[in-house]
């Protein structure tokens, strides 16, 4: 038979189509089963066929049909587009390529295949070429809101985001309805801190149609950064009314109400939401996690007995935190069973293993801890809470590497921040800092997943934002890193397969890169529980502003302790090294190692700036 089809091949074809299109893939794979036996080795049919194959997940079958329609038609640029998209997806992009080079081989100016080999040159990290073909693609439908989305993306990743913003506007000035651009153009914004821009942005994507969980949390967190925290509750709470189902959408709802003080539970509708659904085990790992980071252990063990009568699933996630529960719940033995007998069934899950070692190192078993410890390390060898947990394990067991993990006189390194030109004193600059900080704490309470307690903390990066003070105080702190590198013992270079020693790239600035950073405001009563920094390399506290309390040397109120390991092990364990804070002093430290604050009692608010290092790559 031709390939051309005849009019009655081509009604049975559309109607295959139209069923695809509706997500009716069996029914459309039965009808292009159906007509091969009427037009063996018909082309479309077996294109059809590929793509209903892979919407069910046979990667096998699909590949067969790709490669039985190309062998029919091999010029065919819709085909040897969506095989190249099917290839892409299954992680073989030189395949890929290939297939979408000779798409265009065969069409030159075939949108889709412009299109899809941008879009894999982009995430290969060919952005000269992945930008060439997004800017023949808007010429060739300068009205395609696609093309401009996708030259936005690569100016993006080739850090400029003056032209990312430039391409979104043309195609909006083009296509003023295409949500997909305004949600581009919002999230650029943001990143620009273009707060007030941002959320206009994302509502005009939302007024377009535009409905996803990750608008309505982008949107929130936007109002958020605009210090509209109320706004910013009430667009989570207008998300979660629409997509009841999404975990991550209750997170941030449950977050921004703890954080803004308002009225009631803040986990009342995940609550109403897991109750409703009790198959979406996303939902209650949500709601314990939450729940125990709340300190709300009855209501963890609630939570996790009312899933299980309503048939949630046992996943891993919701079977830890059962184990989780049960030894907070006071039966130490049976949760050491249920860790146990979790991990047999998930030996690569680390998260599984280091809860389990933290539990052991809580019930006096420091060797089964730092075995396992040792296991996640040969998968992970920069895993921070590994680490951690086997210097707590080592100095339980008396092992002489302790010392060699955790050096508290040379690791912890407090510098000095230099004042920039133009200030009188260090003092004088500090105090325009805390001025500028403190008109960034926008919420009421500390947030529910981290380690600080009486305070408030910044929302996001806080070396985004385009406060002229905040980046001359960048530059400032990245002078004193600087200066702190070049003291690090020269007898620790060769060591390379130390955590700490062995990650540096040089010694100087110019060799770490900031993996998140932030401000926090303490009120009296208020510190941070001792802890770890799991994202980072090496960590930090600039001190901005303290209590005349604090600057008192008769005591540690308000001091940074070392090595005093979380409360919830319950390991009467002393601090080994406390550093006093003093206002422009940085003191950097190992990710892994245990630190916290000292309450104390002031009128005043003690501010500091944090943030994590990475080595440069």
């Amino acid at each position: 038979m031709k390939n051309k089809p005849s009019k009655d091949l081509e009604a049975v074809l559309r109607q295959a189509a139209a069923l695809l299109q509706a997500g009716q893939v069996r029914q459309a794979a039965a009808l292009c089963e159906q007509l091969l036996k009427q037009a063996p080795g018909q082309p479309d049919a077996l294109h059809l066929l590929a793509l209903a194959s892979a919407a069910q997940g046979d990667h096998h079958g699909a590949e067969k049909h790709y490669l039985d329609s190309l062998a029919r038609a091999p010029q065919r640029p819709d085909i040897l587009v969506n095989f190249g998209k099917f290839l892409r997806g299954s992680g073989r992009i030189p395949e890929a390529e290939q297939r979408l080079q000779q798409a265009l081989g065969c069409a030159p100016q075939f949108a889709p295949a412009l299109q899809q080999l941008g879009l894999l040159q982009l995430g290969s990290g060919q952005l000269d070429s992945a930008r060439g073909n997004a800017q023949q693609l808007t010429r060739l439908e300068p009205d395609n809101p696609a093309g401009w989305e996708l030259l936005a993306a690569i100016e993006q990743k080739r850090s400029d985001p003056v032209a990312a913003i430039a391409a979104c506007r043309e195609g909006l000035r083009r296509q003023p309805q295409a949500g997909r651009l305004h949600y581009s153009l919002a999230q650029l914004l943001r990143q620009e801190s273009d707060f007030s821009a941002a959320v206009t942005s994302y509502q005009a994507a939302l007024d377009c149609g535009l409905e996803t969980p990750d608008l309505y949390r982008n949107l929130a967190e936007a109002l958020l950064d605009a210090g509209q925290i109320e706004r910013a509750m009430g667009c989570a709470t207008a998300g979660i009314e629409r997509f009841q189902d999404h975990a991550m959408l209750h997170r941030t709802r449950a977050r921004l109400h703890w954080e803004s003080g308002a009225a009631g539970d803040p986990v009342d509708l995940l609550w109403k939401a897991a109750r409703q659904q009790p198959a979406n085990a996303e939902l209650w790992t949500t709601l314990v996690q939450l729940l125990e980071r709340l300190g709300r252990a009855d209501d963890c063990s609630a939570a996790l007995g009312e899933a299980q009568q309503l048939g949630c699933p046992q996943t891993a996630d919701i079977l830890l935190l059962e184990a989780m529960s049960v030894a907070t719940g006071g039966d130490p033995l049976r949760a050491t069973e249920l860790y146990a007998n979790l991990l047999q069934a998930h030996p690569q899950q680390a998260d599984i293993a280091l809860t389990f070692a933290g539990h052991l190192l809580s019930q006096g078993d420091p060797e089964r801890a730092e075995a396992l410890c040792a296991k996640v390390l040969e998968a992970d060898s920069h895993n921070q809470l590994a680490w951690c947990y086997r210097g707590t394990a080592w100095q339980l067991l008396g092992d002489p590497r302790e010392s060699w993990l955790l050096d508290y006189q040379h690791m912890v390194k407090p510098v000095q921040v230099p004042a920039p030109d133009g200030y009188a004193s260090r003092e004088a600059f500090f105090r325009e800092v805390q001025l500028a900080l403190e008109s960034l704490h926008q919420t009421q309470a500390h947030p529910i997943e981290q380690s600080l307690r009486g305070g408030t903390q910044t929302n996001g990066f806080l070396f985004r934002l385009k406060h002229p003070l905040i980046a001359v105080l960048e530059k400032q702190i990245l002078l004193a890193i600087g200066s702190a590198l070049e003291t690090f013992p020269d007898d620790t270079l060769d060591d390379t397969t130390h955590p700490f020693w062995g990650r540096r790239t040089q010694a100087s600035a110019e060799g770490v890169q900031f993996a998140g950073a932030w401000s926090v405001r303490l009120r009296s009563e208020g510190f941070h529980t001792n802890h770890i920094h799991t994202e980072g390399w090496i960590s930090s506290a600039l001190y901005i502003a303290l209590p005349d309390e604090v600057r008192d040397e008769s005591d540690h109120s308000g001091s940074i302790q070392f090595g005093v390991p979380m409360s919830e092990l319950g390991l009467s364990l002393p601090s080994q090294r406390t550093i006093r804070p003093e206002v422009g002093t940085l003191v950097l430290f190992p990710s892994y190692m245990w630190h916290g604050t000292v309450p104390f009692t002031s009128q005043q608010p003690r501010i500091t700036v944090a943030f994590d290092l990475l080595p440069k790559i």
